[in-house]
């Protein structure tokens, strides 16, 4: 690949940086919000030294081209007993071919690769889900269901039930009312659906699932946004050998301006 298309690549990376985080929050489909400011510094990089790789190349070969319309006596001498001007450039081009590099650069300009979703949950469906840490404890938690009133329905985001229905050892969530969000992913034995969210600590490559097991009413389409309230289904024996929680709806409605993908 010549320079030229050396330096639209650069434009069009840092470009598709910059429009995924400065007029949207497309970004938010791959990276925590935190890293918003850096791929804003990388994106107008990559574009100013893009940019600056295309003028220094069309300088260049214009003024190479000026240089030949117009040889020198040395060279107008050397020309004429066929040395063929000794100026030792290179003017050997890569294959037009390379420029098809270009493509999947633009189809992030026109197919934006969306966040992980219900194929990423079934996917990972037949590995084993292990707790996490027993590290918390029953009045150390920071969901606010202690401080809740009795009857009270308490929002609660994916992740905080799921570490209560692991290690909560005073089972505190039994009996209480609480609101979860999530996007639905049907399960594959065809026993109801799975209200899924993805936690994230980095980047989407190290997304974990958390879901809670739904066997209420008819099963929504796969990656739609669902509000549901409802109870923990109670198991018997220890929190800890649980590998599947389940939730019992109450009501549920869907959400149509869904949040962050990621917790």
């Amino acid at each position: 690949m010549n320079r030229i298309a050396q330096g639209l690549t650069l434009v069009l990376l840092g470009t598709s940086a910059l429009t995924a985080t400065v007029p949207t929050d497309m970004y938010l489909n791959w990276v925590k919000p935190a890293f918003q400011p850096f791929l804003i510094a990388a994106g107008a990089v990559m574009a100013v030294l893009g940019v600056w790789l295309v003028i220094a190349e069309l300088r260049g070969e214009a003024e190479e081209h000026a240089h030949h319309a117009h040889p020198g006596d040395d060279e107008a001498v050397a020309e004429a007993y066929g040395h063929g001007g000794g100026h030792g450039h290179d003017h050997s081009r890569a294959p037009h071919v390379a420029w098809l590099l270009l493509l999947p650069v633009l189809a992030v300009f026109v197919v934006a690769p969306p966040a992980l979703g219900s194929y990423t949950v079934q996917s990972t469906a037949s590995e084993s889900s292990a707790p996490p840490p027993q590290r918390e404890r029953s009045g150390q938690f920071d969901d606010g269901l202690e401080e809740a009133a009795e009857g009270e329905v308490v929002p609660l985001e994916l992740r905080q039930f799921v570490m209560r229905a692991w290690i909560d050892e005073e089972r505190t969530m039994a009996g209480r009312t609480v609101e979860l969000t999530g996007f639905a992913v049907p399960a594959e034995d065809g026993e109801g659906w799975y209200l899924a969210r993805l936690q994230m600590a980095c980047c989407a490559a190290d997304a974990v699932v958390n879901k809670v097991l739904i066997t209420d009413g008819p099963v929504p389409e796969a990656d739609s946004w669902w509000t549901v309230r409802g109870t923990w289904v109670e198991p018997d024996g220890e929190l800890y050998d649980v590998n599947e929680h389940r939730f019992a709806v109450a009501e549920r409605e869907e959400v149509t301006d869904p949040p962050d993908p990621y917790e």
